[in-house]
């Protein structure tokens, strides 16, 4: 094992790495500390044991996103830790890492000493098996690669025949109910030495991908609660420590606080062990310096950068190697999608007040002040509190209001963290207007025409979608849904930035401009770009009450509100050439529209 320095360069920067070769792979899609560590190079967090270790509670929870490092660090843990079988033992894994000499070496007194008990529900979970057979096998799993330890003479055989059956997958639900307790109670007596116990996952049944029930409707939190916290309860002295991994902190707190159990908690608003999840600004540099690409930083950092833990701000592991893996090219459409999908399942149905909102974080320094409900919010949110702390739990929002961590009712604003999540949220409303709409090209036309200036194309195609949004069905006094509607039609314009929207500025500007961008996301979006894009400038104007007349009147007037109120009396952005201007006028089931060309 090297510690590629890189000539001074990764300490230099307050990072190590660690692992193989000068030329090892990155750990793209590995969670297993020992193999990766042969066979790739890695950012050294070994500290993160030196905090585990010193923490007063036995019982440790510690909640990050996913990808950012939790299964790769309790295989860490479980490396430095387990007890190698007989005539396995070899040198030391950490021997270069910063644990082995930190604080005079005290820490390698502990180092191989335990029997660890390893359960992940975090996989077999998100393949959507149901989660009592998601316990059973992984139960069943780690019971056979522990019955090596109980060939002691002194233990009670009923017990060991209790955890051979586990094993092999004969047993009855209270015995795989209680089999955790057993196993633990059976190593302490074999191996003479406490127990340690590792759980990736513990949330999986709220995490809306092993929600199924098995085949008695066993509810998945309870089965978890029986299996899982009803053994460390009992365990009491027997271990030496339990860390559970997972997204949502509520199922544990919940949990070990109706059984009476002292447990540390760590969220992405602690400062407990805040440094060990997740790559620093300087952790990025040094991994790019090793891979001979430190001209790529500022793109490292504008597109994963952002989160902030506690009192660190970091990127995302997961993302950042792979963005290395692809030669340090921005992600295009196919790396957003995965994202996009996650982030549309966790938003779920809509409403007026929510995609406002999720419109407003995608302008510059936007934001949504809220109460972080992290106890009580599960993956099915309900309100909008738990719609927002589903989305910052997932990694998809984060924010800078980290202090008092334990005081659920402080507002705190979200944003999202980097320009990743700002694409994905962008692709996210592109489909969701693409479905409003029951013909695709509408929207296309739409945009085309809104580009070109053509009235009749624009009103044509505004008519259908209309009618196929249902937008206008449910009385409404406000213009607010017709202006969501215009806003979310204008974010896939090909060769166009983000609308930007006045409503915010003041009662009723229901304004918004499209500006002209050199920046694509990829090459699909300049498929069929204007040579010409000129700026768009939309006014709308609502009236329940008005005539034929009345409406066109309406459009026109809102074209007027444009140079009266001189909204668009700015520079046209490069490479825009010229002004468009819209006005359009809504009285609750139709629409007209008129444009002036500048």
């Amino acid at each position: 094992m090297l510690e590629q320095a890189n000539d001074g360069g990764a300490t230099g920067f307050g990072a190590r790495l660690i692992g193989g070769a000068d030329d090892a792979v990155l750990p793209i899609g590995m969670h297993d500390y020992v193999e990766a560590l042969g066979r790739c190079t890695l950012v050294d967090k070994t500290m993160f044991i030196a905090d585990v270790l010193d923490c007063d509670a036995s019982v440790m929870v510690c909640c990050r996103p996913d990808g950012f490092g939790k299964s790769m660090n309790l295989s860490m843990l479980k490396a430095f830790l387990e007890r190698p079988a007989v005539g396995l033992a070899g040198r030391s894994l950490f021997a270069d890492t910063l644990i082995w000499d930190a604080d005079g070496g005290r820490y390698r007194d502990e180092y191989a000493c335990y029997p660890v008990i390893s359960l992940d529900f975090s996989g077999a979970a998100r393949r959507g098996a149901a989660v009592a057979d998601v316990v059973r096998d992984t139960l069943s799993g780690e019971c056979a690669r522990l019955l090596a330890l109980l060939e002691a003479p002194d233990l009670v055989r009923d017990k060991v025949r209790h955890i051979e059956r586990v094993a092999r997958g004969v047993a009855s639900e209270a015995e795989v109910d209680s089999a955790l307790g057993v196993l633990i109670e059976l190593l302490e007596t074999a191996c003479d030495e406490q127990v340690v116990l590792l759980v990736d996952g513990y949330d999986a049944a709220c995490l809306g991908r092993a929600i199924a029930r098995g085949a008695s409707g066993t509810d998945p939190a309870w089965l978890f609660d029986r299996v899982i916290f009803d053994a460390i309860a009992a365990a009491g002295d027997s271990l030496r420590l339990a860390c559970l991994m997972g997204e949502y902190p509520g199922p544990a707190e919940t949990a070990l606080s109706s059984r009476g159990c002292s447990y540390c908690l760590s969220t992405s608003l602690s400062t407990w062990c805040d440094r060990w999840f997740g790559f620093s600004d300087a952790e990025i540099q040094a991994l790019l310096g090793h891979a001979g690409r430190g001209e790529f930083l500022d793109d490292a950092r504008e597109w994963f950068e952002g989160y902030r833990f506690g009192g660190f701000y970091c990127s995302c592991p997961a993302r950042v190697i792979d963005f290395l893996n692809r030669g340090c090219t921005p992600p295009v459409r196919a790396d957003l999608y995965g994202y996009a999908d996650s982030l549309s399942r966790t938003v779920g149905d809509w409403s007026l007040d929510q995609l406002a909102t999720l419109f407003n974080l995608l302008e510059a320094h936007g934001s949504v002040k809220v109460s972080l409900r992290m106890g009580a919010v599960g993956s099915d949110a309900s309100t909008d509190d738990d719609l927002w702390t589903a989305l910052y739990l997932s990694g998809f929002l984060t924010t800078d209001m980290t202090e008092e961590p334990e005081h659920d009712a402080r507002l705190r604003a979200l944003r999202l963290p980097n320009s990743e999540l700002r694409q994905a949220l962008r692709l996210v409303i592109i489909e969701w207007f693409d479905c409003a709409a029951e013909d695709v090209r509408d929207v296309d036309s739409f945009c085309d025409g809104l580009c070109r200036g053509d009235e009749d194309t624009v009103r044509q195609a505004l008519r259908r979608i209309l009618g196929d949004a249902g937008v206008g069905v449910v009385e409404t006094d406000s213009p607010l849904p017709y202006h969501l509607l215009l806003q979310g039609l204008c974010f896939g314009m090909p060769g166009y930035a983000n609308p930007s929207s006045n409503r915010k500025r003041g009662a009723d500007r229901w304004d918004m401009q499209v500006f002209p961008t050199g920046r694509m996301l990829d090459v699909a979006d300049t498929l069929g770009m204007l040579d010409e894009r000129p700026l768009i400038t939309i006014n709308l104007m609502y009236d329940p009450g008005v005539d034929a007349l009345g409406l066109e009147l309406l459009a026109v007037q809102a074209l007027l509100d444009i140079e009266r109120e001189r909204i668009d009396e700015i520079r046209v952005p490069r490479p825009g050439i010229g002004r468009v201007r819209w006005g359009f006028g809504f009285d609750g089931r139709h629409v007209s529209v008129v444009c002036q060309r500048l």
